[in-house]
């Protein structure tokens, strides 16, 4: 790695990554990166770690091949940038968005990069992120700088989980004083709930049986934690039988979907930010309790704009959800960390990967 502009560089030998070895599998090998070409930055990894997007993408989605690079999540200094990119130059500390973008587009245009229509969504993912060094496309557009108060575990959630978790709440338009219920609390959902706390729903009522997560979610802010056996009973107890304004769907379940139907008040709003790879349809509750709901669903809102939003949050220090890493490994260990992470022993949350 030269550490100075590159247009269409040569091959950076021997990178150190993870790919998804066959379903079920992910390996660490040994490829040629590419120099950045135009519009690309390459990006020297500082900190990256495993999504739960990860886990479907090697169980689940056969369309993801075997071979891919893995990784979606990372932050890292500049190496080299390629023709056209303006905004940066080697040695700036980076995220990058985990959906690309072009910032030319009509969806681009229209504030909606996560679905950019250059790099086709939903597969405009960003792969490649666990490992030494990984490229980025559309520098300008899918990349900010990281402020200097910021750490790499603050960063990196900036890329997917802590965006995810804030969309799902600002598409279902919550107004201060909403009653949330939020099922799941893993970092999509606890991130959620982070941000249902900065926007000042009350209750906010987290469903979790893992203990550790249940006393996470609390500490991100929320009031109430329901059994998730019992969850339905106990949201509409807790909210005198009316229902929640939101209901956040974050496991990605068919049980914890339409539960979030059945505690939803009548013009109330079911957020899905669950990635259901394993099920072949995604059905509604035949007992009526979808009836005059508003049913949204949320792709990672992505960008320059949005990483720098949620970064100008943690430099000013109004959230944090750092505290969900709960382990750290090396690249070197990404196999045993991906094991770890699908098994959610020891207590895993986050897995920062350096």
């Amino acid at each position: 790695m030269t550490g100075s502009v590159a247009h269409n560089a040569g091959p950076v030998a021997e990178t150190k990554i993870c790919i998804k070895e066959a379903p079920g599998t992910v390996a660490l090998t040994r490829l040629d990166l590419p120099g950045p070409g135009p519009g690309q930055a390459l990006v020297r990894t500082t900190l990256t770690t495993i999504c739960g997007s990860d886990i479907h993408i090697v169980d689940e989605i056969p369309a993801v091949a075997p071979g891919t690079p893995m990784g979606h999540e990372a932050v890292g200094i500049i190496e080299a940038v390629g023709e056209g990119v303006t905004r940066f130059r080697p040695g700036d500390r980076v995220v990058s968005s985990c959906l690309l973008s072009c910032g030319e587009c009509p969806r681009c245009h229209a504030g909606e990069p996560n679905v950019c229509s250059t790099f086709g969504a939903p597969m405009n993912l960003l792969f490649g992120a666990q490992s030494e060094a990984f490229l980025v496309h559309s520098a300008d557009h899918s990349m900010t700088h990281i402020p200097a108060e910021v750490s790499d575990r603050q960063a990196v959630l900036v890329a997917d989980v802590l965006s995810t978790g804030f969309g799902a709440i600002e598409r279902a338009r919550l107004r201060r004083g909403d009653a949330v219920a939020i099922f799941g609390q893993g970092p999509v959902g606890l991130c959620a709930t982070l941000a249902a706390a900065y926007f000042g729903a009350e209750p906010i009522i987290a469903v979790e049986g893992l203990a550790n997560r249940a006393a996470l979610a609390r500490r991100f802010g929320a009031h109430v934690i329901a059994d998730p056996r019992t969850a339905v009973d106990e949201i509409l107890n807790a909210t005198q039988g009316c229902g929640v304004d939101v209901a956040v769907e974050a496991l990605g379940k068919q049980e914890t979907f339409e539960n979030c139907c059945r505690v939803v008040r009548l013009g109330g709003t079911v957020s899905s930010v669950g990635v259901y790879g394993g099920l072949e349809a995604l059905r509604l509750p035949t007992d009526g309790s979808f009836i005059h709901r508003t049913l949204v669903t949320t792709l990672c809102p992505a960008g320059s704009g949005r990483l720098d939003q949620l970064l100008a949050l943690l430099a000013d220090g109004k959230i944090d959800p750092s505290p969900m890493f709960t382990h750290t490994l090396s690249l070197n260990d990404v196999v045993a960390a991906y094991d770890l992470f699908r098994s959610r022993r020891d207590g895993v949350i986050k897995i920062a990967i350096a």
